[in-house]
């Protein structure tokens, strides 16, 4: 048998950049992952201030709500519309004019765009027999009064608004 000589190689095989292409597309997949990463951040820190925008805005609403209770507990009464009245704005149209501001300046001190404001209707004081809601309470031979008091509150924005109600007997 006849033994086979090595062969000469010549010298080192030349590259063909596959771990440059390898590398490449590594460094590729990983620049994916990081924007990937940066947009959910994103996302998160934008859902999370306009959860704080609107807590503020309620925040803001709940203390216009609570000087409308302590103006109502008061005996002076400020003014108000009647439940029949025409001309009632809705939350959204209140202004300066149709509706009360809030007495403490919460623009400068929590940061909302606009005082919040409020109304006070005052309620039928009963309803026909039969019926299942009863506003006001008799006593003796009078009928208190109930009072809704519509409040809206703004936030850190303008755009962000919570309304909230609430009844009131005096």
């Amino acid at each position: 048998m006849t033994a086979m000589a090595p062969r000469a190689t010549g010298g080192p095989r030349p590259n063909r950049g596959a771990t440059l292409i390898i590398g490449m597309i590594l460094l590729l997949l990983m620049s994916v992952v990081g924007l990937t990463a940066l947009k959910a951040i994103r996302t998160d820190e934008r859902i999370s201030a306009n959860l704080q925008d609107k807590y503020l805005a309620f925040q803001a609403a709940e203390a216009a709500l609570r000087e409308a209770e302590h103006a109502l507990s008061q005996p002076n009464l400020p003014a108000f519309y009647r439940f029949d009245q025409e001309g009632i704005p809705s939350p959204y149209e209140f202004t300066s004019e149709n509706a009360h501001e809030y007495t403490r300046d919460l623009t400068g001190t929590a940061h909302v765009a606009q005082q919040p404001l409020y109304i006070l209707e005052q309620m039928e004081g009963g309803v026909e027999q039969g019926s299942s809601l009863v506003i006001g309470v008799k006593y003796g031979r009078e009928w208190r009064a109930a009072y809704r008091i519509t409040a809206i509150g703004f936030g850190g924005s303008a755009t962000t608004r919570v309304v909230l109600q609430t009844t009131y007997r005096r």
